[in-house]
């Protein structure tokens, strides 16, 4: 039975650990691509339950007023927004959606970040040397 409750209280934890892992890393690599503190954000659904706890970000509901659409499931875009910069959360968005960035997304409970160097150059970011050995 206590295997049962450390088990449980073990993976609750491990979850709650990783949603908070996710938004410093948005927290200190995002400011730095941008060279801006504090930016209009758009987030689908999925990504809402780990962003919405920022202080650093504005998460907007209209994708027009965004500086960066955070997800992997955007599939009802107006057209205004389809031509934004985007951060993947999956590598499966990452390598299908246009105008993407970069990714974070988890891979054998391990934490894997991308880059795309063309995307970065095509909207004027700024990738730090310390990022650049994750850009393709």
């Amino acid at each position: 039975m206590i295997r049962v409750i450390f088990s449980i209280l073990s993976l609750f934890l491990a979850l709650f650990a990783q949603d908070n892992y996710e938004l410093k890393l948005y927290e200190k690599i995002l400011p730095v691509i941008f060279k801006v503190q504090n930016l209009n954000i758009y987030v689908d659904e999925d990504s809402k339950s780990i962003i919405k706890n920022t202080k650093f970000f504005y998460i907007v509901s209209d994708c027009t007023n965004a500086s960066l659409l955070i997800g992997k499931k955007f599939n009802s875009l107006k057209n205004e927004c389809l031509s934004k910069p985007r951060f993947a959360t999956s590598y499966k968005s990452f390598m299908k959606q246009p105008n993407v960035i970069g990714a974070f997304y988890w891979r054998k409970s391990r934490p894997q970040i991308r880059f795309k160097s063309e995307n970065i150059l095509k909207y004027h970011l700024f990738l730090p040397d310390s990022l650049r050995r994750f850009a393709k």
